[in-house]
């Protein structure tokens, strides 16, 4: 067991479909990350918001840390592939809501095996848009999703979970302090309301997945371990 996962996790995970980590980074910690994503990502968009990781070594590097690997073994398994860097900015005020979802109804991997890491860069609350869950959910099999018309509802998927398909009055708040994250199964349903705070929201998510699972999209780096998929899977090189 690592320094950072702790048997109680474990329990929360199975039972839950998440749990929180407090002050896994502080918060100099993050200021080399949060400004470079500022800088290279939002502002100029000379990286993609989405996947910027496969061009971008500084990025892969930091992904693959020791203590977000040593959180997401566990739940894994040792051989370990980064395959999402996705930086999340909600603005200020405009910052469009996140309908309900779960994430493996988007995903080509063969099987749906992967854990995400929500890491706040800077505190996130129910005034400006944090991530709400409905625990056990993941335990259900994945529901069916509509279309959204985002012409008249600004969102920030175009995907949502009827929500006569679950109660959403279970749902709880993941309010997290800058260097706080919270880890989710990818059957987990979840989403956000909108930002109309006077603050923004500045997040970074990791995913990661046993390499034993199959996914061609040329976004996979090997983290830890070795490939477990034959050849398969392509790795991003340095």
């Amino acid at each position: 067991m690592s320094v950072y996962f702790t048997p109680e996790m474990a329990a929360e995970y199975q039972a839950d479909g998440f749990f929180l980590v407090r002050k896994l980074f502080s918060e100099g910690e993050l200021h080399q990350v949060t400004d470079y994503i500022i800088e290279n990502v939002i502002n100029s968009g000379q990286l993609p918001v989405v996947q910027p990781h496969k061009t971008d070594r500084f990025l892969r590097e930091w992904g693959s840390q020791e203590r977000f690997l040593d959180l997401v073994q566990p739940l894994l398994g040792p051989d370990l592939a980064l395959w999402t860097v996705h930086c999340f900015y909600k603005p200020s005020v405009t910052g469009p809501r996140t309908p309900w979802h779960q994430d493996a109804r988007y995903w080509a991997m063969k099987p749906v095996v992967t854990a995400s890491v929500w890491l706040a860069l800077e505190p996130v609350d129910e005034e400006n848009g944090c991530m709400n869950v409905i625990p056990g959910s993941h335990l259900e099999e994945i529901c069916q999703h509509h279309q959204v018309d985002d012409e008249k509802d600004k969102v920030s998927l175009s995907l949502e979970i009827d929500n006569q398909k679950f109660d959403e009055s279970k749902a709880i708040s993941i309010v997290l302090d800058t260097g706080d994250c919270s880890v989710h199964h990818s059957h987990l349903i979840h989403g956000a309301k909108a930002n109309n705070s006077g603050r923004s929201r500045h997040g970074l998510v990791l995913r990661y997945m046993p390499t034993s699972s199959i996914r061609t999209d040329g976004d996979l780096y090997l983290a830890r371990g070795r490939d477990l998929s034959n050849g398969v899977n392509v790795y991003i090189q340095d």
